[in-house]
């Protein structure tokens, strides 16, 4: 049988898709996202200054993984040091894939951001929201990860018993946010788990602080006064904020006694624990840090990130040396980056890697 010359064969076909495919690759790319502005944006330097300070934590957090012998945490940090190495900028604007680990101070920026786009109209047309935080004793490393999980069990008996009360006699409807935290006290090697809530009005808050304490002491007592604060909200991003600190500090002062106040970008004393945040880290896995509980958020205040193809484009790849992105192409730096002496100082010589 001949071969119909007027149609290509199957193995020429797809030597042809092939080339398609490979020059579409070449000229083409996916963008996501809104992208951050290239020119006059201080978020641009900043995104590099979280990068410089979320690689050499996620280092020191490798190390600690290793020493510890938690060797499925290893690659997650990789993952994490390689968040933001390939950048692409298209029309004035840079984009980039994200990890969406905790511990990636650029991806947490972004959470915080999207939340606070999310939930700020609703809490700003609550009548009188208030923030409430919810502690328990503090604990050592060995007992974080039972603590943690016990705190969301007890906060969950505490919403179903008041949606019951709800239900069956027209008791207080909670509704609120809620955001798992957790500090660390160097001086003691204490653990201090603990919840910072928003609510819509004094008496709720008031409502969960009496249920919350009557759940811990159940058996023992375990939560007293000391340590509940409640405060009306006095200004709502602020307060939101407070609330999306996104796990644990990354920053701790050697002394949790220390008063002084702290002007913006006063890092003198603060150290890095890489230890404890790695045992924080780990009694987190597979939570939810941040929740809403009693409402649903208006589909209007959903923020959806769109994918599209374009054409016209550069990329930009990241050099740890230089603290920048350099674009492929021209070798132009993106930001022009120049590290603060201070913070310089304190990722080089103030990262305790002490195993305890």
């Amino acid at each position: 049988m001949a071969l119909d010359s007027s149609k290509p064969s199957a193995i020429y076909t797809l030597a042809q898709g092939g080339t398609q495919d490979f020059l579409h690759s070449l000229y083409n790319t996916t963008i996501t996202g809104v992208g951050t502005a290239m020119v006059d944006n201080p978020a641009l330097l900043k995104r590099a200054n979280k990068k410089v300070v979320t690689n050499a934590l996620v280092l020191a957090l490798i190390d600690v993984a290793t020493a510890n012998g938690d060797f499925g945490w290893i690659q997650r940090y990789w993952n994490t040091y390689h968040c933001q190495n390939e950048l692409t900028s298209h029309d004035g604007k840079v984009y980039g894939n994200y990890c969406k680990n905790r511990w990636c101070t650029t991806c947490c920026g972004i959470r915080k951001a999207d939340f606070i786009n999310r939930y700020f109209s609703t809490i700003n047309d609550w009548p009188e929201p208030h923030l409430l935080t919810l502690t328990t004793k503090t604990v050592r490393a060995k007992e974080l990860s039972a603590r943690i999980r016990l705190m969301i069990k007890n906060f969950s008996r505490i919403k179903d018993r008041c949606y019951k009360r709800h239900r069956r006699s027209g008791g207080m409807k909670l509704i609120g946010t809620k955001s798992l935290e957790c500090n660390y006290n160097a001086a003691k090697g204490w653990y201090n788990p603990h919840y910072h809530l928003i609510v819509p009005s004094r008496p709720m808050a008031l409502y969960i602080k009496q249920e919350w304490t009557r759940e811990w002491n159940k058996k023992e007592f375990i939560v007293g006064d000391r340590g509940q604060d409640l405060r009306p909200v006095g200004n709502t991003e602020k307060d939101l904020i407070e609330v999306i600190k996104y796990g644990a500090k990354i920053l701790t002062d050697p002394n949790p006694y220390n008063k002084r106040k702290r002007k913006k970008g006063d890092l003198k004393g603060l150290k890095i624990y890489a230890n404890a945040l790695h045992n924080i880290y780990k009694a987190f896995d597979k939570h939810q840090l941040f929740v809403s509980f009693g409402f649903n958020l208006d589909q209007a205040n959903k923020n959806a990130y769109s994918t599209k193809e374009v054409q016209e484009f550069e990329n930009w790849r990241y050099n740890a040396k230089e603290m920048d992105w350099i674009n492929t192409m021209t070798g132009k730096k993106l930001t022009e980056y120049q590290i603060d002496y201070q913070l310089e100082n304190l990722l080089k010589e103030y990262i305790d890697l002490e195993l305890f």
